[in-house]
């Protein structure tokens, strides 16, 4: 949508060709229906948000920047702010106000709308594109491809941008869900279901070999897990993987340390008052006693080499062995999608067909949580509708 109205503004003749019923459905739910739209982080931390694609997504967001993209839609009566953990929404806390704002200046800048229009299918001849809907077929000079990644088909996002890219002779990276739940085998700590953790520490370990550590909050779920520390890295997980999970955010040898001392000094306490101290749970507490032979009366004197041993090691490093990653139904983004090796940075415009050019999850871009995804999307579309305008002088 800010693609045709950024190219509409320039002076060009726009066609948004939407195949849902109403645009921005995909808007409506981020952010929990309150659309979480950019961050106020530094730059810095902004570009490593998007995983290994810092250079390339740094070309578009450099140039229109959170910043830019604050003033831009204050320009056009939506009000922003920044929360305590600089993610950025619009103040009255609605992601109907984004899409509302973003109609409005489709019709003030007789951008035309075709609705319930899907692509069946591009062709380009003669220098112009020949687009095909089912009932219909438009020709241009420029066309862009926004058609969103797979998460989510039940609000239109089913891959047709991929299928179109593929035809157009451009190929696809593999394509996963990301940002995405995790379910575990034999789910021991089920009972906790949404008991959540500040700052845990989450280790990924394939074939007995450690392949990441992670820290972030983390939520347990009925089947699984959840969470930014979970969803953050689930583009990175396998069915087969374990997690060990720090929930205390404490190396193991310092925690044993301290829990020796303690227990040592406390020996009429109980195990579960020196436990305690850390914040942890009660439910937590009585699913770890349980797992290590250790009641919840049992005094610091009582307690066992073997005991304290098992206690620590399920506190900071809990495993758990991954069933499933969620799928493209319940996944916030797709990893994966268009080559970003043959799309240019700047311009956004595709290196093997003039004219031809990519914005937001289509590409293989995939950000973490807090805002990342929607302002790529808007600083690939702000980058394309200027690309566009400047050729067509």
């Amino acid at each position: 949508m800010v693609a045709s109205i950024e190219a509409a503004k320039g002076g060009l003749k726009a066609l948004l060709l939407e195949k849902n019923d109403r645009p921005g459905k995909k808007i409506l739910v981020s952010g929990g229906g309150q659309c979480n739209i950019s961050n106020a982080g530094s730059i810095d931390h902004f570009l490593r948000s998007y995983h290994e694609k810092e250079k390339f997504v740094g070309k578009s967001i450099r140039k229109y920047s959170p910043d830019l993209l604050k003033k831009w839609f204050e320009d056009i009566d939506v009000s922003l702010e920044a929360r305590d953990d600089l993610k950025i929404f619009p103040k009255t806390g609605r992601a109907s106000g984004i899409v509302n704002a973003l109609l409005k200046q489709i019709e003030q800048n007789k951008v035309e709308m075709q609705l319930r229009s899907s692509v069946q299918h591009i062709k380009k001849e003669h220098n112009q594109f020949l687009v095909r809907t089912g009932t219909q077929h438009f020709l241009g000079r420029n066309l862009i491809i926004a058609t969103g990644g797979k998460s989510y088909p039940a609000l239109g996002t089913s891959g047709d941008g991929y299928r179109l890219a593929s035809a157009l002779g451009h190929s696809l990276t593999e394509l996963r869900p990301a940002l995405a739940a995790i379910e575990v085998r034999s789910h021991c700590l089920m009972e906790l279901a949404g008991v959540s953790f500040k700052k845990a520490i989450v280790e990924h370990w394939r074939n007995e070999k450690k392949t990441g550590t992670y820290k972030g909050d983390l939520l347990i779920t009925h089947d699984g897990l959840s969470g930014p520390v979970i969803l953050n890295h689930s583009r990175y997980f396998e069915e087969g993987d374990i997690l060990k999970l720090n929930l205390l955010s404490i190396q193991t040898d310092i925690y044993e340390r301290k829990l020796l001392e303690s227990t040592s000094k406390a020996g009429k306490k109980t195990v579960k008052n020196i436990v305690a101290e850390d914040d942890l749970p009660n439910r937590l507490i009585e699913r770890i006693f349980l797992m290590a032979g250790i009641s919840m009366q049992q005094k610091c004197a009582e307690l066992t080499k073997e005991q304290r041993k098992k206690l620590v090691q399920l506190l900071t490093s809990f495993p758990l062995t991954i069933s499933a990653v969620k799928g493209f139904d319940e996944a916030m983004v797709t990893a994966g999608g268009v080559s970003t090796n043959e799309v240019n940075g700047n311009t956004m415009e595709s290196k093997l067909v003039s004219g031809l050019y990519f914005v937001g999850e289509v590409l293989d871009v995939d950000g973490i949580t807090g805002g990342f995804n929607l302002q790529f999307s808007f600083s690939s579309g702000m980058a394309a509708a200027k690309a566009i305008k400047k050729s067509s002088q």
